[in-house]
């Protein structure tokens, strides 16, 4: 049996991981349901013409420069004759639920990311197969016959470079890296095309004279760990395609990242202050699933708020320990967001982060005894809807205070965040 030897002596067989990613899947969906929609530029979201964001936008409209996120205004700019429809949410997360529970033909281990993508684990599923190219080919063609919708497939020996390999072979491809050909596959691409390289970090690689994911998996170790500290020989493994976790199941984690976030963009403007702190709850929602899915957790909390006359105010403060909990999260949210908001001004996008992160293993929290019965109780809340949404994707299930927040009494955080949203 060939394959790789633990530190106990046995023997772990060589992985091979498999991303799924639809294509431009609001778009697409659209244009199933309404098939007069082929061959136009089609933009999802920014329905009204002068208020809105572009959600998605099939890449007949990309031609043009339309990307999700764009103002409705500056889209028609660019592609008047576009065709642009309201978001249909609750008919996406339907079709995405289906397109999950199919996933399972392929592999037992499917773990979905978001609405629109998926990672399996296919190291057991190969031998019906004959090889991963024959798999993938199976899953897309099931999906196009099923659904009557395109996707990407990436498939690797880990997960970072399965997605990688779906990024390449965008859209409608299927793209196969084999172990040991990683490397030579992202030498030539920029900095900035690597999964956890954001825009800040990509910057100061380029200051530095580090361009490509060649030069940078092949950067001293010393300069990298001096000028981004223990991230810098982490991206260089990254830029390699290595990736230590996953040798063995239970100590399977995401690449390490600095800091992880969500941040939302309002269609139209907001202005109450309850319906703000409805959306953090969201937002705190996603950031301590991913924060968790991760095994981390977080000390410095960053709240961001863009005003419609695009001023951009940041905020953060550090907590009393590391956390996971998103009540801690949501509590704190709240406390910045009293600090910063300008009472009566339209926001146009809500961002929320955590910092300093740290594995969980070795965060050891002090857990007052009088407060235990609680977080316990909190614990096995977030591990049954952490389970539920790795079934079903992450908006299977959410907080009515995520959705819509009505203010009751004072206007304020208060007491205990648990207590407030159960109630």
């Amino acid at each position: 049996l060939e394959g790789t030897a633990d530190h106990a002596g046995s023997v772990e067989i060589d992985r091979t991981f498999l991303h799924v990613d639809m294509d431009a899947f609001f778009a697409s969906v659209e244009i199933r349901d309404n098939p007069a929609l082929e061959g136009r530029p089609v933009a999802v979201g920014g329905s009204r013409p002068n208020r809105g964001v572009i959600t998605a936008a099939n890449y007949i409209a990309r031609r043009y420069g339309l990307r999700a996120g764009m103002t409705s205004l500056e889209a028609r700019r660019r592609c008047p004759h576009a065709v642009f429809l309201p978001v249909e949410g609750a008919k996406y997360t339907y079709v995405s639920a289906q397109i999950m529970a199919a996933l399972e033909r392929f592999s037992p281990e499917v773990r979905p990311l978001s609405i629109d993508e998926a990672s399996l684990e296919i190291t057991g599923c190969l031998k019906l197969y004959g090889s991963p190219e024959k798999l993938g080919r199976s899953l897309k063609d099931m999906i196009r016959s099923r659904f009557r919708l395109p996707c990407t497939v990436g498939i690797g020996p880990n997960r970072l470079v399965a997605k990688m390999g779906a990024n390449l072979g965008k859209p409608d491809g299927l793209k196969v890296i084999g172990a040991g050909e990683a490397a030579e596959i992202f030498a030539p691409l920029p900095v900035d095309r690597m999964i956890g390289i954001g825009g800040s970090t990509a910057r100061a690689l380029y200051s530095l004279g580090i361009n490509t994911l060649g030069q940078l998996g092949a950067a001293p170790e010393k300069l990298l760990k001096s000028c981004f500290g223990v991230y810098g020989p982490v991206m260089a493994k990254l830029a390699r395609g290595e990736w230590s976790g996953g040798m063995r199941r239970d100590e399977e984690r995401s690449p390490v990242e600095k800091s992880m976030g969500h941040q939302r963009t309002f269609g139209e403007p907001l202005s109450e202050p309850g319906a703000l702190r409805g959306k953090l709850v969201a937002l705190a929602e996603m950031v301590a699933r991913r924060v968790r899915r991760a095994g981390m957790q977080g000390r410095v909390l960053t709240l961001t708020v863009r005003y419609t006359d695009f001023r951009t105010v940041s905020h953060q403060t550090r907590l009393p320990e590391p956390t996971d909990d998103e009540e801690d999260i949501i509590l704190h949210g709240w406390m910045l967001f009293d600090e910063v908001y300008d009472i009566g001004s339209n926001v146009r996008l809500l961002g929320l982060s955590l910092g300093s992160l740290r594995p969980r293993a070795g965060a050891c929290p002090q857990i007052d005894l009088f407060d235990s019965h609680v977080r316990l109780k909190r614990r096995l809340l977030y591990r049954a809807l952490d389970d539920l949404r790795d079934r079903f994707g992450e908006r299977v299930i959410a907080r009515a205070m995520g959705m819509r927040w009505e203010p009751r009494g004072r206007d304020r955080p208060g007491g205990d965040p648990l207590e407030t949203l159960m109630r």
